[in-house]
């Protein structure tokens, strides 16, 4: 669809609360304040989104462009031919980054963002994540413990449906799982080889059902994940949380929506935002009791920069400042040798692997001296949609065809799931004071660079990762990128595909922080509810007030951290 969509039962003059962007923090926010009673307002700076009509199952030969893309369409849009539908228009709204920084900013613009085409891993982070600084010496403790935590995760787990197994580590906590998904025959071998090396493993704790939840229904493995899920198996908040928000009567959702600031009233306090209309340019006024910033963590702070000179809620001075994302690089992918030659199989259907949870700095036995905070592997192999490698592969004729056959299903992978990437103040995002976007709103700059630490922690795990490779009888395979092959997370068109998994560090787009919570207002800009320190009625949910990255994906922290501090909220 295209132009503005408004729908809902509200049609409020003054609301209870504004929710600024629609993915996975903002849908979250959007149920439970409706649910609650109260009128809320949801901004959508993208598009409508109806499953129905924009998620397909298509095979690339059956595309106009074979899944190249429409001429010059690639270039401005992050993504595939399959789903750049949902991606973001990069002409439109630029970024800009210092000379040392080497950042791909990867975003979506869209109704549900993007938990349209995440990865879908839902882990939690454990207490000496949340207290790490305490551990080792560097950084900031969060504001909050697991134990703070716990119940939030609980809840948001048992509504979104996780698929997963209980291992009892502490390192990597559990929560109440529906049933995971088998093993395919390269994670059974992967499974053994990490056991011979006294590594723990399970399937990875996906947000992707196994079995009828909530009326939505369980995963029929058709690898369509990072196009976006036309049955609503994967969480997202098209599928998941904005039916039963919408059923309550009391959200109205706009998209097309560009949220240029937050407007202020003469007593400290947020009187509402103010947004442009994507194609007609008019600029919209809007008032609510609250406002909730969740479009995402940059955009968040990128609004908060917008609305007040030196920024909103920036009496600490420390707004933007204090950027990370999880440490993307290394990995080794080829085949497994005796696993060549097999039937075909639906090896990446469920788009998932197995996950060996981070087993250094965890505690004092497990404390190494040559860097801090640690990592989670990840690996799967088999059958993918289509033999990446085989362009790379030599020879001609039906022997190199049957050579090609052979390997299809034998492809395997170790990644790099989480690297943690230490908490740095020169790592930071302003305001462009010359690029602005298409609306005419000025656009971030990032300035972003790796430490001695992260690259520490890159070299170590992939030599882990090139063990267990080995360990599993694993060959490289020249012409397979260490990134893997595509269908799988880190393949092409995924969502960890930016990651970079060559030598060089990049980012794992689980870009946090600018935002940090902190108990005193001078330490920080936000308090353990996710509330800013200076402005009483205005909440920033995402992942801006992360401290540290911790090793886990970010996205149910980010929720738990919403629905902790929509309870703050309603309390109030």
């Amino acid at each position: 669809m295209v132009g503005p969509v408004s729908y809902s039962l509200v049609n409020a003059k003054r609301y209870d609360a504004i929710v600024v962007g629609s993915g996975a923090c903002g849908g979250w926010a959007a149920m439970e304040l409706a649910q609650a009673g109260l009128r809320v307002l949801m901004l959508e700076a993208g598009g409508n989104i109806v499953p129905a009509h924009d998620f397909h199952h298509t095979f690339l030969y059956e595309m106009p462009f074979r899944g190249e893309g429409r001429p010059g369409a690639m270039r401005r849009y992050t993504g595939t031919e399959r789903n750049y539908r949902i991606m973001l228009d990069s002409e439109e709204n630029p970024y800009t980054t210092s000379p040392e920084t080497h950042y791909r900013w990867s975003r979506s613009r869209c109704l549900g963002g993007r938990t349209l085409h995440w990865a879908r891993a839902t882990d939690r982070m454990a207490d000496y994540e949340f207290k790490a600084a305490s551990r080792d010496g560097y950084g900031k403790d969060w504001a909050v413990t697991y134990a703070d935590m716990a119940p939030y995760y609980d809840r948001v787990e048992s509504f979104i449906g996780v698929s997963g197994e209980r291992l009892g580590l502490p390192q990597f906590p559990d929560g109440p799982f529906l049933p995971p998904m088998p093993l395919n025959c390269a994670e059974t071998i992967f499974t053994a080889a990490a056991k011979s090396l006294g590594y723990a493993t399970t399937h990875r704790r996906l947000a992707q059902l196994t079995r009828m939840h909530h009326n939505r229904p369980p995963c029929h493995y058709c690898g369509n994940c990072v196009n976006g899920c036309d049955v609503g198996a994967m969480f997202s908040t098209v599928s998941t949380t904005l039916p039963p928000a919408l059923k309550t009567g009391n959200l109205e959702v706009r998209t097309d929506c560009v949220v240029a600031h937050v407007r202020m009233d003469h007593e400290n306090r947020a009187q509402g935002v103010t947004y442009v209309e994507r194609y007609s340019k008019k600029s919209i006024e809007v008032d609510a009791r609250y406002v909730i910033l969740a479009a995402s963590t940059l955009e968040n702070t990128r609004l908060l920069l917008l609305s007040a000179k030196g920024g909103l809620a920036n009496s600490s001075g420390l707004l933007g400042h204090y950027m990370m994302d999880q440490v993307g690089g290394g990995g080794v992918s080829g085949i497994l040798p005796k696993l060549k030659g097999g039937p075909a199989r639906l090896d990446d259907g469920k788009s998932a692997g197995i996950t060996v949870p981070n087993f250094q700095n965890i505690d004092k036995a497990t404390q190494r001296k040559d860097f801090i905070r640690g990592y989670v592997m990840n690996a799967t192999g088999g059958q993918t949609e289509y033999p990446q490698y085989a362009a790379s592969l030599p020879g001609y004729g039906s022997a190199w065809k049957k050579e090609v056959k052979s390997r299809y299903v034998a492809q395997a992978r170790v990644w790099n799931a989480g690297a943690e990437m230490l908490a740095r103040k020169e790592n930071f995002v302003e305001l462009d004071p010359e690029v602005k976007d298409h609306w005419g709103i000025p656009v971030l700059k990032i300035h972003f660079t790796h430490c001695d630490n992260d690259r520490k922690l890159i070299a170590d795990f992939q030599h882990k990762a090139e063990e267990l490779f080995r360990r599993a009888g694993g060959e490289v395979m020249p012409g397979m990128s260490r990134g893997g092959p595509a269908g799988f997370p880190g393949g092409p068109g995924s969502p960890d595909a930016k990651a970079g998994h060559g030598r060089s560090l990049s980012g794992a787009i689980h870009e946090v922080g600018t935002a940090r919570m902190s108990e005193d207002p001078r330490d920080g800009v936000l308090n353990s509810y996710c509330r800013t320190h200076d402005v009483p009625n205005v909440y920033v949910f995402g992942g801006n007030a992360f401290c540290s990255t911790g090793d886990k994906h970010p996205t149910l922290t980010m929720m738990a951290l919403t629905a902790r501090g929509c309870a703050h909220l309603l309390k109030a």
